[in-house]
């Protein structure tokens, strides 16, 4: 178990130390002292004077006074805790790294030396003060022995405001020095209440120390957090006018519209004479004019967003989309009816009959398809294709077998070879390889920077929702696909 301490003057040095190695005691943890930035060489100078006189602190490291710099240690390193001792002069970092920490993370206005019994430790308010205790046990081994603010605030009141005032008000009442006020926090610090009154207290207290505790990231946040950092260092960043041009792009690409009607159904025509010929060079060249790409990346850049009214329009597009292509290769097979005897060929039967691996293809296509359109120098027409292959083909041949069911009835070929699934096959590999698309390239354009930092919104959880259902849905055509 390791217990980080940052430090960027000397006074945090000497006024922290005393505090690590009290938590770090009841903690059975080892100290790492760490000294933010690379060009302080008097400060890491003393700190090594300072490990040689500790028995709890085991070693020294220097990493960069930058954010992400630090964030990003914090996870390779794999603290259990983080110290950090406020100062004025490195407050908006201290605030950030408080903030964003993905572990538990201390912040602490020194006042005195730790406290060594239960009477001098305080809860902040009567709703946290169960976890307090449990927490100030743990780190001090003394439990608090009251909270400071026992009174709910007027109901007729500007509740973070109230607090603000109260707890300055109360701490230099009730508080001597050498005195200790805990604030529990959850994950997100900047969204609680009682946040404005802490860092108040962290700023105006005059005789106790005041410690914010935040519980860090989930697992799930965690793994998210390393995706993103690994997602960085394999390509560069989307810049924020890039992110803002492709929201444009997505968004007007996902509008419904007599163009991409046209084109789509042009495709499918185009995809139905490759089938009827078991000619792959015609279906690439369907793939290569069908424009179900825009659509379908702008349904996963609205699960990223969480923005609804682009996923309505963009599924809107995709359901007139396949209408399209179904109409057009449905007539394109009444025609053939007309003039020939259909033959089923091979490139109709192998979407006939889905399987597992078909599901590789729309999330591989969708990922590598949403990566392509960040990457200004790649070529998103070669992903557009990959998504086409899962689409284009498939509906086509449901269209193709739907027209040749209802002109040639139950003695259709197609119906009397008894192999695969004839309609629903091709339209559940469609349905299934729309999923597949849109979660692989929603995964792909949060993890390339095209999302929204800010707090948990409606829309937000509407995302989450939406993402779980599709998921679902998704998982269950799976099972189902095994079953047969």
């Amino acid at each position: 178990m390791s217990l980080y301490f940052f430090v960027s003057s000397q006074r945090q040095l000497t006024e922290g130390t005393p505090w690590a190695e009290t938590i770090a005691d009841s903690i059975d943890a080892e100290i790492v002292l760490v000294v933010l930035g690379q060009d302080r060489n008097t400060l890491a100078e003393q700190a090594r004077k300072t490990l040689q006189a500790s028995s709890s602190i085991k070693t020294i490291e220097i990493v960069d006074e930058d954010i992400d710099s630090v964030l990003n240690h914090i996870r390779v390193k794999k603290s259990s805790l983080v110290l950090i001792v406020k100062d004025e002069h490195d407050e908006p970092f201290q605030r950030s790294l408080f903030e964003r920490s993905p572990v538990q993370t201390l912040w602490l206005r020194i006042n005195g030396a730790p406290p060594t019994s239960s009477s001098r430790v305080y809860d902040f308010d009567v709703p946290t003060q169960a976890e307090t205790q449990r927490i100030s046990k743990r780190l001090l081994g003394h439990p608090a022995h009251s909270p400071l603010l026992e009174n709910d605030p007027p109901s007729d009141t500007d509740v973070p405001k109230w607090l603000e005032q109260e707890s300055v008000r109360l701490e230099g009442e009730r508080c001597g020095s050498g005195d200790l006020v805990w604030i529990v926090y959850g994950r997100t610090p900047a969204d609680e209440k009682r946040y404005a009154a802490a860092r108040a207290l962290l700023k105006e207290s005059s005789k106790a120390s005041i410690a914010l505790i935040s519980k860090g990231e989930t697992f799930s946040e965690s793994l998210a957090s390393r995706l993103r950092y690994w997602a960085t260092h394999v390509a560069e960043p989307v810049t924020r006018e890039q992110r803002v041009e492709l929201s444009q792009s997505l968004t007007e690409g996902s509008q419904p519209s007599w163009e991409f009607l046209g084109l789509i159904s042009a495709s499918a025509m185009l995809a139905a004479f490759g089938l009827l010929q078991d000619s792959a060079a015609v279906i690439i060249g369907a793939m290569l004019i069908a424009p179900l790409m825009t659509p379908i990346l702008g349904a996963g850049l609205a699960l990223t967003h969480g923005n609804r009214p682009l996923f309505q329009s963009a599924s809107n597009a995709i359901v007139i989309g396949f209408l399209g292509a179904l109409s057009s290769s449905f007539l394109f097979g009444c025609l053939v009816v007309l003039l020939q005897t259909p033959e089923i060929t091979p490139e109709m039967w192998a979407r006939c009959k889905p399987s597992a691996l078909d599901f590789c293809v729309g999330l591989v296509g969708g990922m590598a398809a949403s990566y392509a359109r960040t990457r200004s120098h790649l070529s998103s027409a070669l992903a557009g294709a990959a998504i086409a292959a899962a689409l284009v083909p498939p509906i086509s041949t449901a269209g193709l077998q739907l027209a040749f069911r209802l002109t040639q009835g139950a003695e259709s070929p197609i119906w009397a070879s008894g192999q695969g699934t004839p309609i629903f096959g091709p339209v559940l590999l469609v349905s299934v390889n729309v999923l597949t698309i849109m979660i692989g390239s929603s995964f792909v354009l949060y993890a390339r920077g095209m999302r929204v930092d800010r707090a948990f919104t409606i829309g937000q959880r509407w995302a989450g929702r939406m993402t779980i259902l599709l998921v679902t849905l998704m998982l269950l055509v799976l099972v189902w696909t095994l079953g047969h």
